[in-house]
């Protein structure tokens, strides 16, 4: 895989011909994941009227982040990382077919979308070990930061697309829609994937079972003998368990609380989208590298504080405000996660820490089902300020003991 040369702009990266790959796989893909994501909590809701099951579809996306990020990591260290990123995505094109069909022939049950979500979440735990792991030996490390960014900028843009596009496909289509177009979305990303360079070449493993696991267990031991890694890992378990699930409940609030209509919800979930676009593309042009792990730590700040005023004020203003201020602070957390993680890691590691940054994801699985009890025990607004209180103390403790995160 090239390395960008040192000293180049970062808009030189556009004219990378692999880059362009790259991003153009994950608009693609950051489409398909968001389009998915809004539609499975609408159908859980159809289906069974419960805030618990909805927000366990969630769960189960994230689940299998903490069960596969590091062993993936893992692999991608030491196998082709763009191999494995192809296979990846030629099996979840099956699998959205393959459920587009059940809905067809009218077959398809919330367990069907529970299994199809779980599978989804295990391609995502690829997302971190294998396409940002692509990201950062195309762009090198003088322009990793603006690369970073860029790919946020896209993931957000994503976000404002696949809301949209899922809430007028289920509401004229239903899932059988939703899932066919995620099936070509993800078949049309194969096509880009099979362009990307292959990585360079590794010696096999001595052990295909043993191996993984012994380096998964190096990677684990590095991050807790480094507290500059422990940090940066800390504030992704923090959003991922008191910010994020905060999304889960958009659904609810707007169609039990509010009354909205699918494509209401949708237009409402897509401001974060084009927050998020917005945001990241600030970050890319304007923030330097001293500033990394501030807008790193202050963003996680103001999510937290934008589902605490989301929860405390409910109505469709705050909603939209809520979800757009959570949107622009997500892409500074979004930009710098990946970034920072790499650059802190040695060349021989970067896969496997950024697979256990996949399993610091994966840890919104608690999130998603402490958010999902309080909702159905207190009310879906009320859960947003409760878990919002709750996300502020592990703040408070990592910015007074993270030492170099204002040098």
């Amino acid at each position: 895989m090239p390395v960008a040369n040192k000293g180049e702009p970062a808009s030189a990266l556009i004219a990378d011909k692999q880059y362009r790959f790259v991003c153009a796989v994950g608009i693609l893909l950051g489409t398909t994941r968001w389009l998915e994501f809004l539609a499975v909590g609408i159908f859980a809701l159809d289906a069974t009227g419960s805030a618990f099951l909805v927000a366990l579809l969630a769960l189960l996306r994230f689940f299998p982040l903490a069960l596969f990020g590091v062993f993936l990591g893992a692999l991608a260290d030491m196998l082709d990382t763009t191999r494995l990123f192809a296979i990846a995505i030629a099996l979840m094109g099956t699998v959205s077919l393959l459920l587009a069909g059940l809905f067809a022939i009218g077959q398809a049950s919330y367990w069907h979308v529970a299994v199809a979500t779980f599978l989804a979440g295990a391609f995502w735990a690829s997302d971190m070990s294998l396409r940002r792991k692509l990201i950062g030996d195309i762009a090198g490390s003088e322009r990793l930061g603006a690369a970073m960014a860029f790919d946020n900028a896209i993931n957000n843009g994503t976000r404002l697309a696949g809301p949209i596009v899922a809430g007028v496909l289920y509401q004229w289509y239903g899932g059988g829609g939703v899932f066919l177009v995620a099936g070509i979305l993800y078949l049309v990303a194969l096509c880009f994937a099979l362009n990307l360079r292959r990585s360079v070449a590794q010696d096999p493993p001595d052990s295909w079972i043993l191996q993984p696991i012994l380096n998964a267990w190096q990677a684990f031991r590095y991050a807790i003998a480094d507290r500059e890694v422990l940090a940066i890992l800390g504030v992704t378990i923090a959003f991922n368990i008191w910010g994020f699930p905060m999304f889960s409940m958009v659904p609810v609030i707007g169609k039990l609380e509010l009354g909205l209509s699918a494509s209401t919800i949708g237009i409402v979930s897509a401001f974060q989208g084009a927050a998020g676009f917005i945001g990241a593309l600030i970050v890319a042009r304007l923030v330097k590298p001293t500033q990394y792990r501030a807008i790193y730590f202050y963003s996680v700040c103001g999510v937290i504080s934008a589902v605490f005023l989301m929860g405390l004020f409910p109505g469709l203003a705050m909603l939209g405000f809520g979800v757009a201020a959570a949107g622009l602070a997500g892409a500074g957390f979004g930009s710098m996660q990946g970034t920072l993680i790499y650059r802190a890691a040695p060349a021989g590691m970067r896969g496997r820490l950024l697979g256990l940054v996949t399993i610091c994801i994966g840890s919104g699985l608690i999130g998603f089902a402490n958010v999902g009890v309080m909702a159905d025990h207190f009310g879906a607004s009320n859960a947003l300020w409760i878990i919002a209180l709750e996300g502020a103390i592990p703040m408070l403790v990592i910015g007074l003991t993270w030492r170099n995160l204002h040098r």
